[in-house]
């Protein structure tokens, strides 16, 4: 095939084709290299330059390249098995070494070695011949002492008594104190308010406060009966102890001075009606409650024994009379009237037994 059957030859408008035949130069006709050549073995030959080799010639005695082709590289096959391979012996590893740690260690090997007994060596027999005697004693007596040379007599030596020790006991002595508190010698008999009353069984209170204020324990109230002028008193104030009572004194607050008061008891039911009836059981008397007496004239009624004028109260002790004997009614019976009038004003009274 030549070149001009290889390619079309087009105008160089673009319209019109070349020529069937090129110019006649001669620059494109065809020589003897383009003309393919059959080749002729003529053995073994470099790879580089292509110069002729001997039998068992390894370079090229030309350019010096190596006669032996170059190892072709592995193919994917040959890689694929490498893999698996390393794959295995790193599975293998691991396992190994899991097993290792979980594994209890071998146990100790105790390596004995055996010694070599050593035979004694014979021990030699001491003759009586081979020893050496011991040095003779010097049992020569000593010299008697000389004539200037004193002998020292030792001591008497006394005996000495063992002392038997005594073992003294110390006796002990236990006192107990029992601390007794005094007993109160009077107790007090706690009164309600309404326990008074006023007592006139002869109707001559002409005038009466409230005979609660007597017993309400406020010394700044008071109670008050007036009779009319000229004459005793007569009227009292009657006190109710609910039960019947051993009475010790009754402690009298006044803010009138002067008067005579005489203290009775009786028991039951309900209170003797007259002043005068043998039910009621004198107790104690004062004369001039709270007052001195008036000048020339001689009280029916002595006055208290320690009773001091202007103090506004006195202490009335009563007579207990038989042993045992207790009151639920006592009367406060008042007879000369004071001073300053027939009038007697109580601020309080208190009891006790």
């Amino acid at each position: 095939m030549t070149l001009q059957d290889a390619e079309p030859q087009v105008a160089p408008d673009g319209d019109a084709p070349l020529p069937e035949t090129l110019p006649g130069d001669g620059l494109l006709d065809p020589v003897a290299a383009d003309v393919p050549v059959d080749p002729v073995d003529t053995g073994p030959t470099c790879r580089a330059c292509g110069t002729a080799l001997g039998d068992g010639q390894d370079w090229c005695l030309e350019c010096g390249t190596a006669t032996t082709a170059p190892r072709r590289l592995p193919g994917l096959r040959a890689l694929g098995i490498a893999g698996v391979l390393t794959l295995a012996l790193t599975g293998g590893a691991v396992a190994a070494s899991y097993a290792a740690l979980n594994q209890e260690p071998p146990p100790q090997q105790t390596k004995v070695e055996t010694v070599a007994q050593t035979t004694p060596a014979p021990t030699t027999e001491t003759t009586p011949e081979d020893v050496e005697p011991l040095p003779t004693v010097d049992d020569t007596p000593l010299p008697p002492p000389a004539a200037d040379v004193t002998p020292i007599t030792p001591a008497p030596v006394t005996p000495v008594t063992p002392v038997t020790p005594v073992t003294t006991t110390p006796s002990t002595t236990t006192t107990t104190t029992t601390e007794t508190k005094p007993k109160p010698e009077f107790t007090r008999v706690v009164l309600p308010a309404d326990a008074g009353a006023l007592y006139d069984p002869a109707k001559r209170a002409t005038a009466s406060g409230d005979p609660a204020k007597a017993l309400d324990g406020n010394f700044g109230t008071s109670w008050f009966v007036t009779v009319p002028e000229g004459s005793d008193m007569n009227v009292g104030y009657l006190i109710d102890l609910g039960d019947p009572t051993a009475l010790k004194r009754i402690d009298v607050f006044t803010k009138t001075p002067g008067f005579t008061v005489q203290v009775f008891g009786a028991a039951g039911k309900a209170a003797p009606e007259e002043a005068d009836s043998a039910k009621w059981k004198p107790l104690g008397e004062a004369g001039s409650v709270d007052g001195d007496p008036a000048e020339g004239a001689a009280p029916s009624v002595p006055p208290l024994t320690g009773d001091k004028a202007g103090d506004g109260r006195i202490n009335l002790p009563l007579d207990e009379g038989e042993a045992g004997a207790e009151y639920r009614w006592v009367l406060v019976w008042f007879t000369t009237p004071p001073a300053s009038g027939p009038t007697v004003r109580i601020n309080e009274f208190k009891l006790y037994g």
